[in-house]
């Protein structure tokens, strides 16, 4: 289950990653299994659009059961991105920086993302986070 600790350990560690990797302005969106946010954080600097952007990588990642960034190669059709981004009433969003969270034992908990930087950044960022919380991404 993705708790609230769980949660703000993932949002914690990728910040810390971010530090490492010179992006201090980033947003950071944690969502459950259900896709309901558990916790979203936003660097002071970072703009208005930052956690929207992350929420909407993670609930993405979670709506196709893979990360964004394999999304972004298999959505590049711009009039199909238009009609999900549609049909999901804006929650759609085919840019590399949302995974899944799985436990230890490989069940999907939730999702997180971060938004800031280049997608593979993202998602390394993001990635390290969610290891840092001694949780997976599937591979």
């Amino acid at each position: 289950m993705m708790t609230l600790e769980l949660a703000n350990k993932i949002a914690q560690a990728a910040f810390a990653e971010g530090r490492q990797r010179s992006l201090f302005n980033m947003s950071v969106a944690v969502t459950d299994h259900g896709g309901n946010l558990r916790l979203a954080m936003r660097a002071d600097a970072h703009g208005i659009f930052g956690i929207d952007i992350a929420r909407a990588k993670a609930l993405t990642a979670l709506g196709f059961n893979r990360s964004t960034l394999q999304l972004a190669q298999i959505f590049s059709d711009p009039v199909k991105v238009a009609g999900l981004v549609g049909a999901t009433e804006g929650k759609f969003l085919p840019i590399g920086g949302g995974v899944l969270v799985q436990d230890v034992s490989g069940v999907t908990i939730g999702a997180a993302a971060v938004a800031g930087g280049l997608p593979e950044v993202d998602e390394a960022i993001i990635k390290a986070g969610i290891a840092a919380a001694g949780l997976t991404t599937p591979t």
